[in-house]
């Protein structure tokens, strides 16, 4: 990966994003363009992300 996952807070993903899954708050999100994956916490900031989203899932959030 290029870019670290670093925290980062969002607008929540409402227009390019697609959301794969929901729990608790937490969403799993793919961008509609890129197909990158994004995990956004209940506070809507970016916890984690990247083009695999089996890698991304195992974010020891």
């Amino acid at each position: 990966m290029l870019f670290p996952n670093i925290p980062t807070k969002t607008l929540g993903g409402n227009v390019f994003w697609e959301t794969l899954d929901y729990k608790k708050g937490w969403k799993l999100q793919r961008n509609i363009f890129s197909k990158h994956y994004r995990i956004l916490d209940p506070k809507q900031m970016r916890q984690a992300w990247g083009y695999n989203e089996s890698e991304i899932g195992e974010s020891d959030k």
